[in-house]
């Protein structure tokens, strides 16, 4: 609990064999790949990147574009 902090996630998983395994991830990972295939800006490496990206911070919820 300590290394991952009061914002970070745990995940538990069944396994078929007696051992135990922890993965420690630093930053976001997504396991589920991409809603929309419109997403990917580089198909060789099926990653997405974003040049000056806006980045919006705030301590409120966000429920429609009206609430910015």
């Amino acid at each position: 609990m300590e290394k991952v902090g009061k914002d970070g996630v745990i995940t538990v998983e069944e396994s078929k064999g007696l051992d135990y395994e922890q993965e420690f991830v630093e930053g976001m990972q997504i396991d589920r790949g991409y809603i929309s295939p419109y997403f990917i800006t580089d198909q060789d490496r099926m990653e997405s990147s974003i040049e000056d990206p806006y980045i919006l911070i705030t301590d409120k919820k966000v429920s429609a574009v009206s609430d910015l």
